[in-house]
C-alpha cells in the first residue's frame, strides 16, 4: 500500500512475519481530530510551564501528530481552527485558563481569528481592533504561566505581545509617525503647508 493516497493515517510498531514495518492504517479525519483535541492540553501545559514561552501553528501540530500517531499530510491551516476551537472548550469544561491563547502564527505571531472562539466560550464580546485581541490574549496567557507554575520574575511578570506581533507594531507606529511629521522649511525651520511654499520665506 503507498501512503500517497491516504491523507490521514495511523501508524503502528507492528511488523509481518517478515519483519517488515506494517504499513500505515487510514483513519477518518475527524477521528484524528479528536484525538489531537484530547492532547492539546497536555501540550499546551508544558508550554505554559516557561514564562511567556509560546508555540506556533506549525510546531503545536506537529507535536500533536507525534503525540497521538496519527498523521495528516493536509495543512494545519485547514484543520487547527477546528482543533483549538474544541480544546477551548475543553478548558472551559475542565476549569483550566484559555491555553490556547499561548498558540499564535508563525508568520505574525497573533492569535488571530481562532481567539474569538476563546472569547465566546468565556461569554465575552468579540474584539475586533487586533491590538485590542492580542492585548487580551497576552493577559489570558499571564493566567496560563501562573496556573502552570511556571517560574516568574521578581516583579511577577507581565502581559507582553509575542516579540514577533511587537515588532511588527513597533515598526507599524515608527512609520506612522514618520508619514505624519510635516515637511520643514530648512531656512526658518517652520512646517510647510501643503501648497509646498513656506508661508513665513515666500
Amino acid at each position: 500500500m503507498s501512503l500517497r493516497p491516504l491523507t490521514h493515517w495511523r501508524t503502528t510498531d507492528d511488523t509481518d512475519e517478515t519483519g517488515v514495518a506494517a504499513e500505515p492504517e487510514a483513519v477518518e479525519p475527524a477521528e484524528a481530530e479528536d484525538a489531537w483535541t484530547a492532547q492539546v492540553a497536555p501540550v499546551l501545559s508544558e508550554v505554559a510551564g516557561r514564562y511567556q514561552q509560546l508555540i506556533t501553528h506549525t510546531d503545536l501540530a506537529a507535536r500533536l501528530q507525534d503525540a497521538t500517531g496519527l498523521f495528516t499530510r493536509t495543512s494545519p491551516n485547514s484543520w487547527m481552527d477546528r482543533v483549538l476551537a474544541a480544546a477551548a472548550a475543553l478548558d472551559v469544561t475542565e476549569d483550566r485558563p484559555p491555553l490556547t491563547a499561548l498558540v499564535v502564527h508563525k508568520t505574525h505571531g497573533t492569535v488571530g481569528e481562532a481567539y474569538v472562539e476563546v472569547l465566546k466560550l468565556r461569554n465575552q464580546a468579540p474584539i475586533a481592533d487586533p491590538i485590542k485581541r492580542e492585548k487580551h490574549a497576552a493577559e489570558a496567557r499571564m493566567e496560563c504561566y501562573r496556573w502552570a507554575e511556571a517560574k516568574m520574575p521578581d516583579d511577577g511578570g507581565h502581559p507582553a505581545l509575542s516579540p514577533k506581533f511587537d515588532m511588527i507594531v513597533t515598526r507599524d507606529r515608527k512609520k506612522a509617525r514618520a508619514e505624519a511629521m510635516p515637511d520643514v522649511c530648512p531656512n526658518c525651520f517652520m512646517a510647510i503647508p501643503p501648497t509646498g511654499i513656506c508661508d513665513s520665506c515666500a
